[in-house]
Formats: structure tokens, sequence, C-alpha cells
């Protein structure tokens, strides 16, 4: 039983060196099943508004059935003409050299259509926006997102999605929803010589173990 346990352990930690971006590029609660936003930052731009404040609710984000997802209606507070204002969630994550890549679900809902810009969405990686979807004017719809990102640096970065839309947040602003928000490691790093010497040293007393 002790030698399958070190077998085990000895596995586990060779994984974790040599597959250091895909054993890191974990974001928190992103398919938003724990029911609220835990792990995320809820913001707002200038004269930008959440609405709802960012609710959890059952929507058909894929079109391929209802899951919970993060739920807002944006828009600005005070109208200025053609200047889009809103808000969103953001969460950092520290993660390998590598590439990665970005996705997430949208989605935008609009019944009846009234007031109905569904909303500029932008996916940002270290506040750079790597992707956007504009609705525009909507009647019940729905939209994946995707990013690829290349050459990560080893570090913290932060993962931000943005909603806004040029018109007041009233009564009759459509839904904006958020789901299935993944950061994957495309490849694997290469390991460093000193990791490689760690595997070797692991490896060696795994050997040692098992003969005794």
């Amino acid at each position: 039983m002790k030698k399958a346990t070190h077998i085990f352990s000895a596995a586990a930690l060779a994984a974790t060196l040599w597959f250091p971006a895909l054993a890191q590029a974990m974001l928190i609660n992103g398919d938003f099943e724990t029911g609220d936003l835990s792990g995320w930052t809820t913001f707002t731009t200038a004269n930008g508004t959440l609405g709802n404040g960012g609710a959890v609710t059952l929507f058909d984000t894929t079109g391929g059935g209802a899951s919970l997802a993060a739920t807002f209606n944006v828009g600005q507070v005070s109208f200025a003409s053609g200047v889009p204002a809103g808000g969103g969630i953001f969460q950092s994550v520290a993660l390998a050299a590598g590439n990665y890549t970005l996705s997430a679900d949208i989605a935008a809902f609009n019944a009846p259509p009234t007031n109905s810009s569904g909303g500029i969405f932008d996916l940002l990686f270290d506040n750079v926006v790597v992707d956007t979807v504009d609705f525009g004017i909507i009647n019940g719809t729905e939209r994946g997102l995707l990013a690829s990102l290349v050459n990560v640096t080893a570090g913290v970065h932060e993962v931000r999605l943005r909603m806004q839309r040029p018109f007041l947040r009233d009564a009759g602003t459509p839904y904006q929803y958020l789901d299935n928000i993944v950061l994957r490691g495309d490849t694997p790093t290469v390991p460093a010589p000193a990791t490689l010497a760690l595997v070797a040293l692991g490896l060696l007393c795994l050997r040692r173990r098992t003969a005794a």
C-alpha cells in the first residue's frame, strides 16, 4: 500500500512539473454553478451601471439548454449620445508561461423589443481587448465569444469581461448573460533544466523506495 502511495505521489508531482500551463490554467467559478459570483469582482465603467448588480440565474446561453449564468442589464446612468457604458466582472489568475485559449459563452435577450441594443461584449486579457461582439438591435439571440492568447509570460494575469450599451439602463433594457468562462493551456510548456532535475530526483527516490 505504501509503495502504491509513493508511486501515485511521484506521478502527480511529475505531471505538475511537466505540464505547468495545464495545471495552473484554472479560473474560479467560470460556470457560476455556485449560484453567485464567487471568485469574480464586479466593476462599472464611467457613467455605467450593471443594472441588477450581477445576479446568477438560469438561462440558455449556448442553445443547448438552460444553466446558471451571470446575468446583467447594463447601460448608462445619464444619457450620453453614442457613448457606451456599463460594467462587468474580472478575476486574476496565476499562470505559467505558455499558450492559452480563453473562451466564454455570451448572450443577450430582449422581449418585448424595446430599448433593444443587446450590448457590446468585450473580452480583455491584462486590460487589452482580445475579442469583441456587438449584438446591435436584438429580439432574443445568443453567440459564443472566443479568443486565442499566445506567448503568455509567467505571473499573475487578469481576465475581464465587459458589457456596455450606448443607451440608458431602464425598465426596457435587454439582459446580458455570461457563462462557461474557461482559460486553458493549449500546449505544455518546455520544462526548465531545474524542473528536469527535480523530476529525475523524484524518479530516483521512487526507484529506491520501490526496491526497498
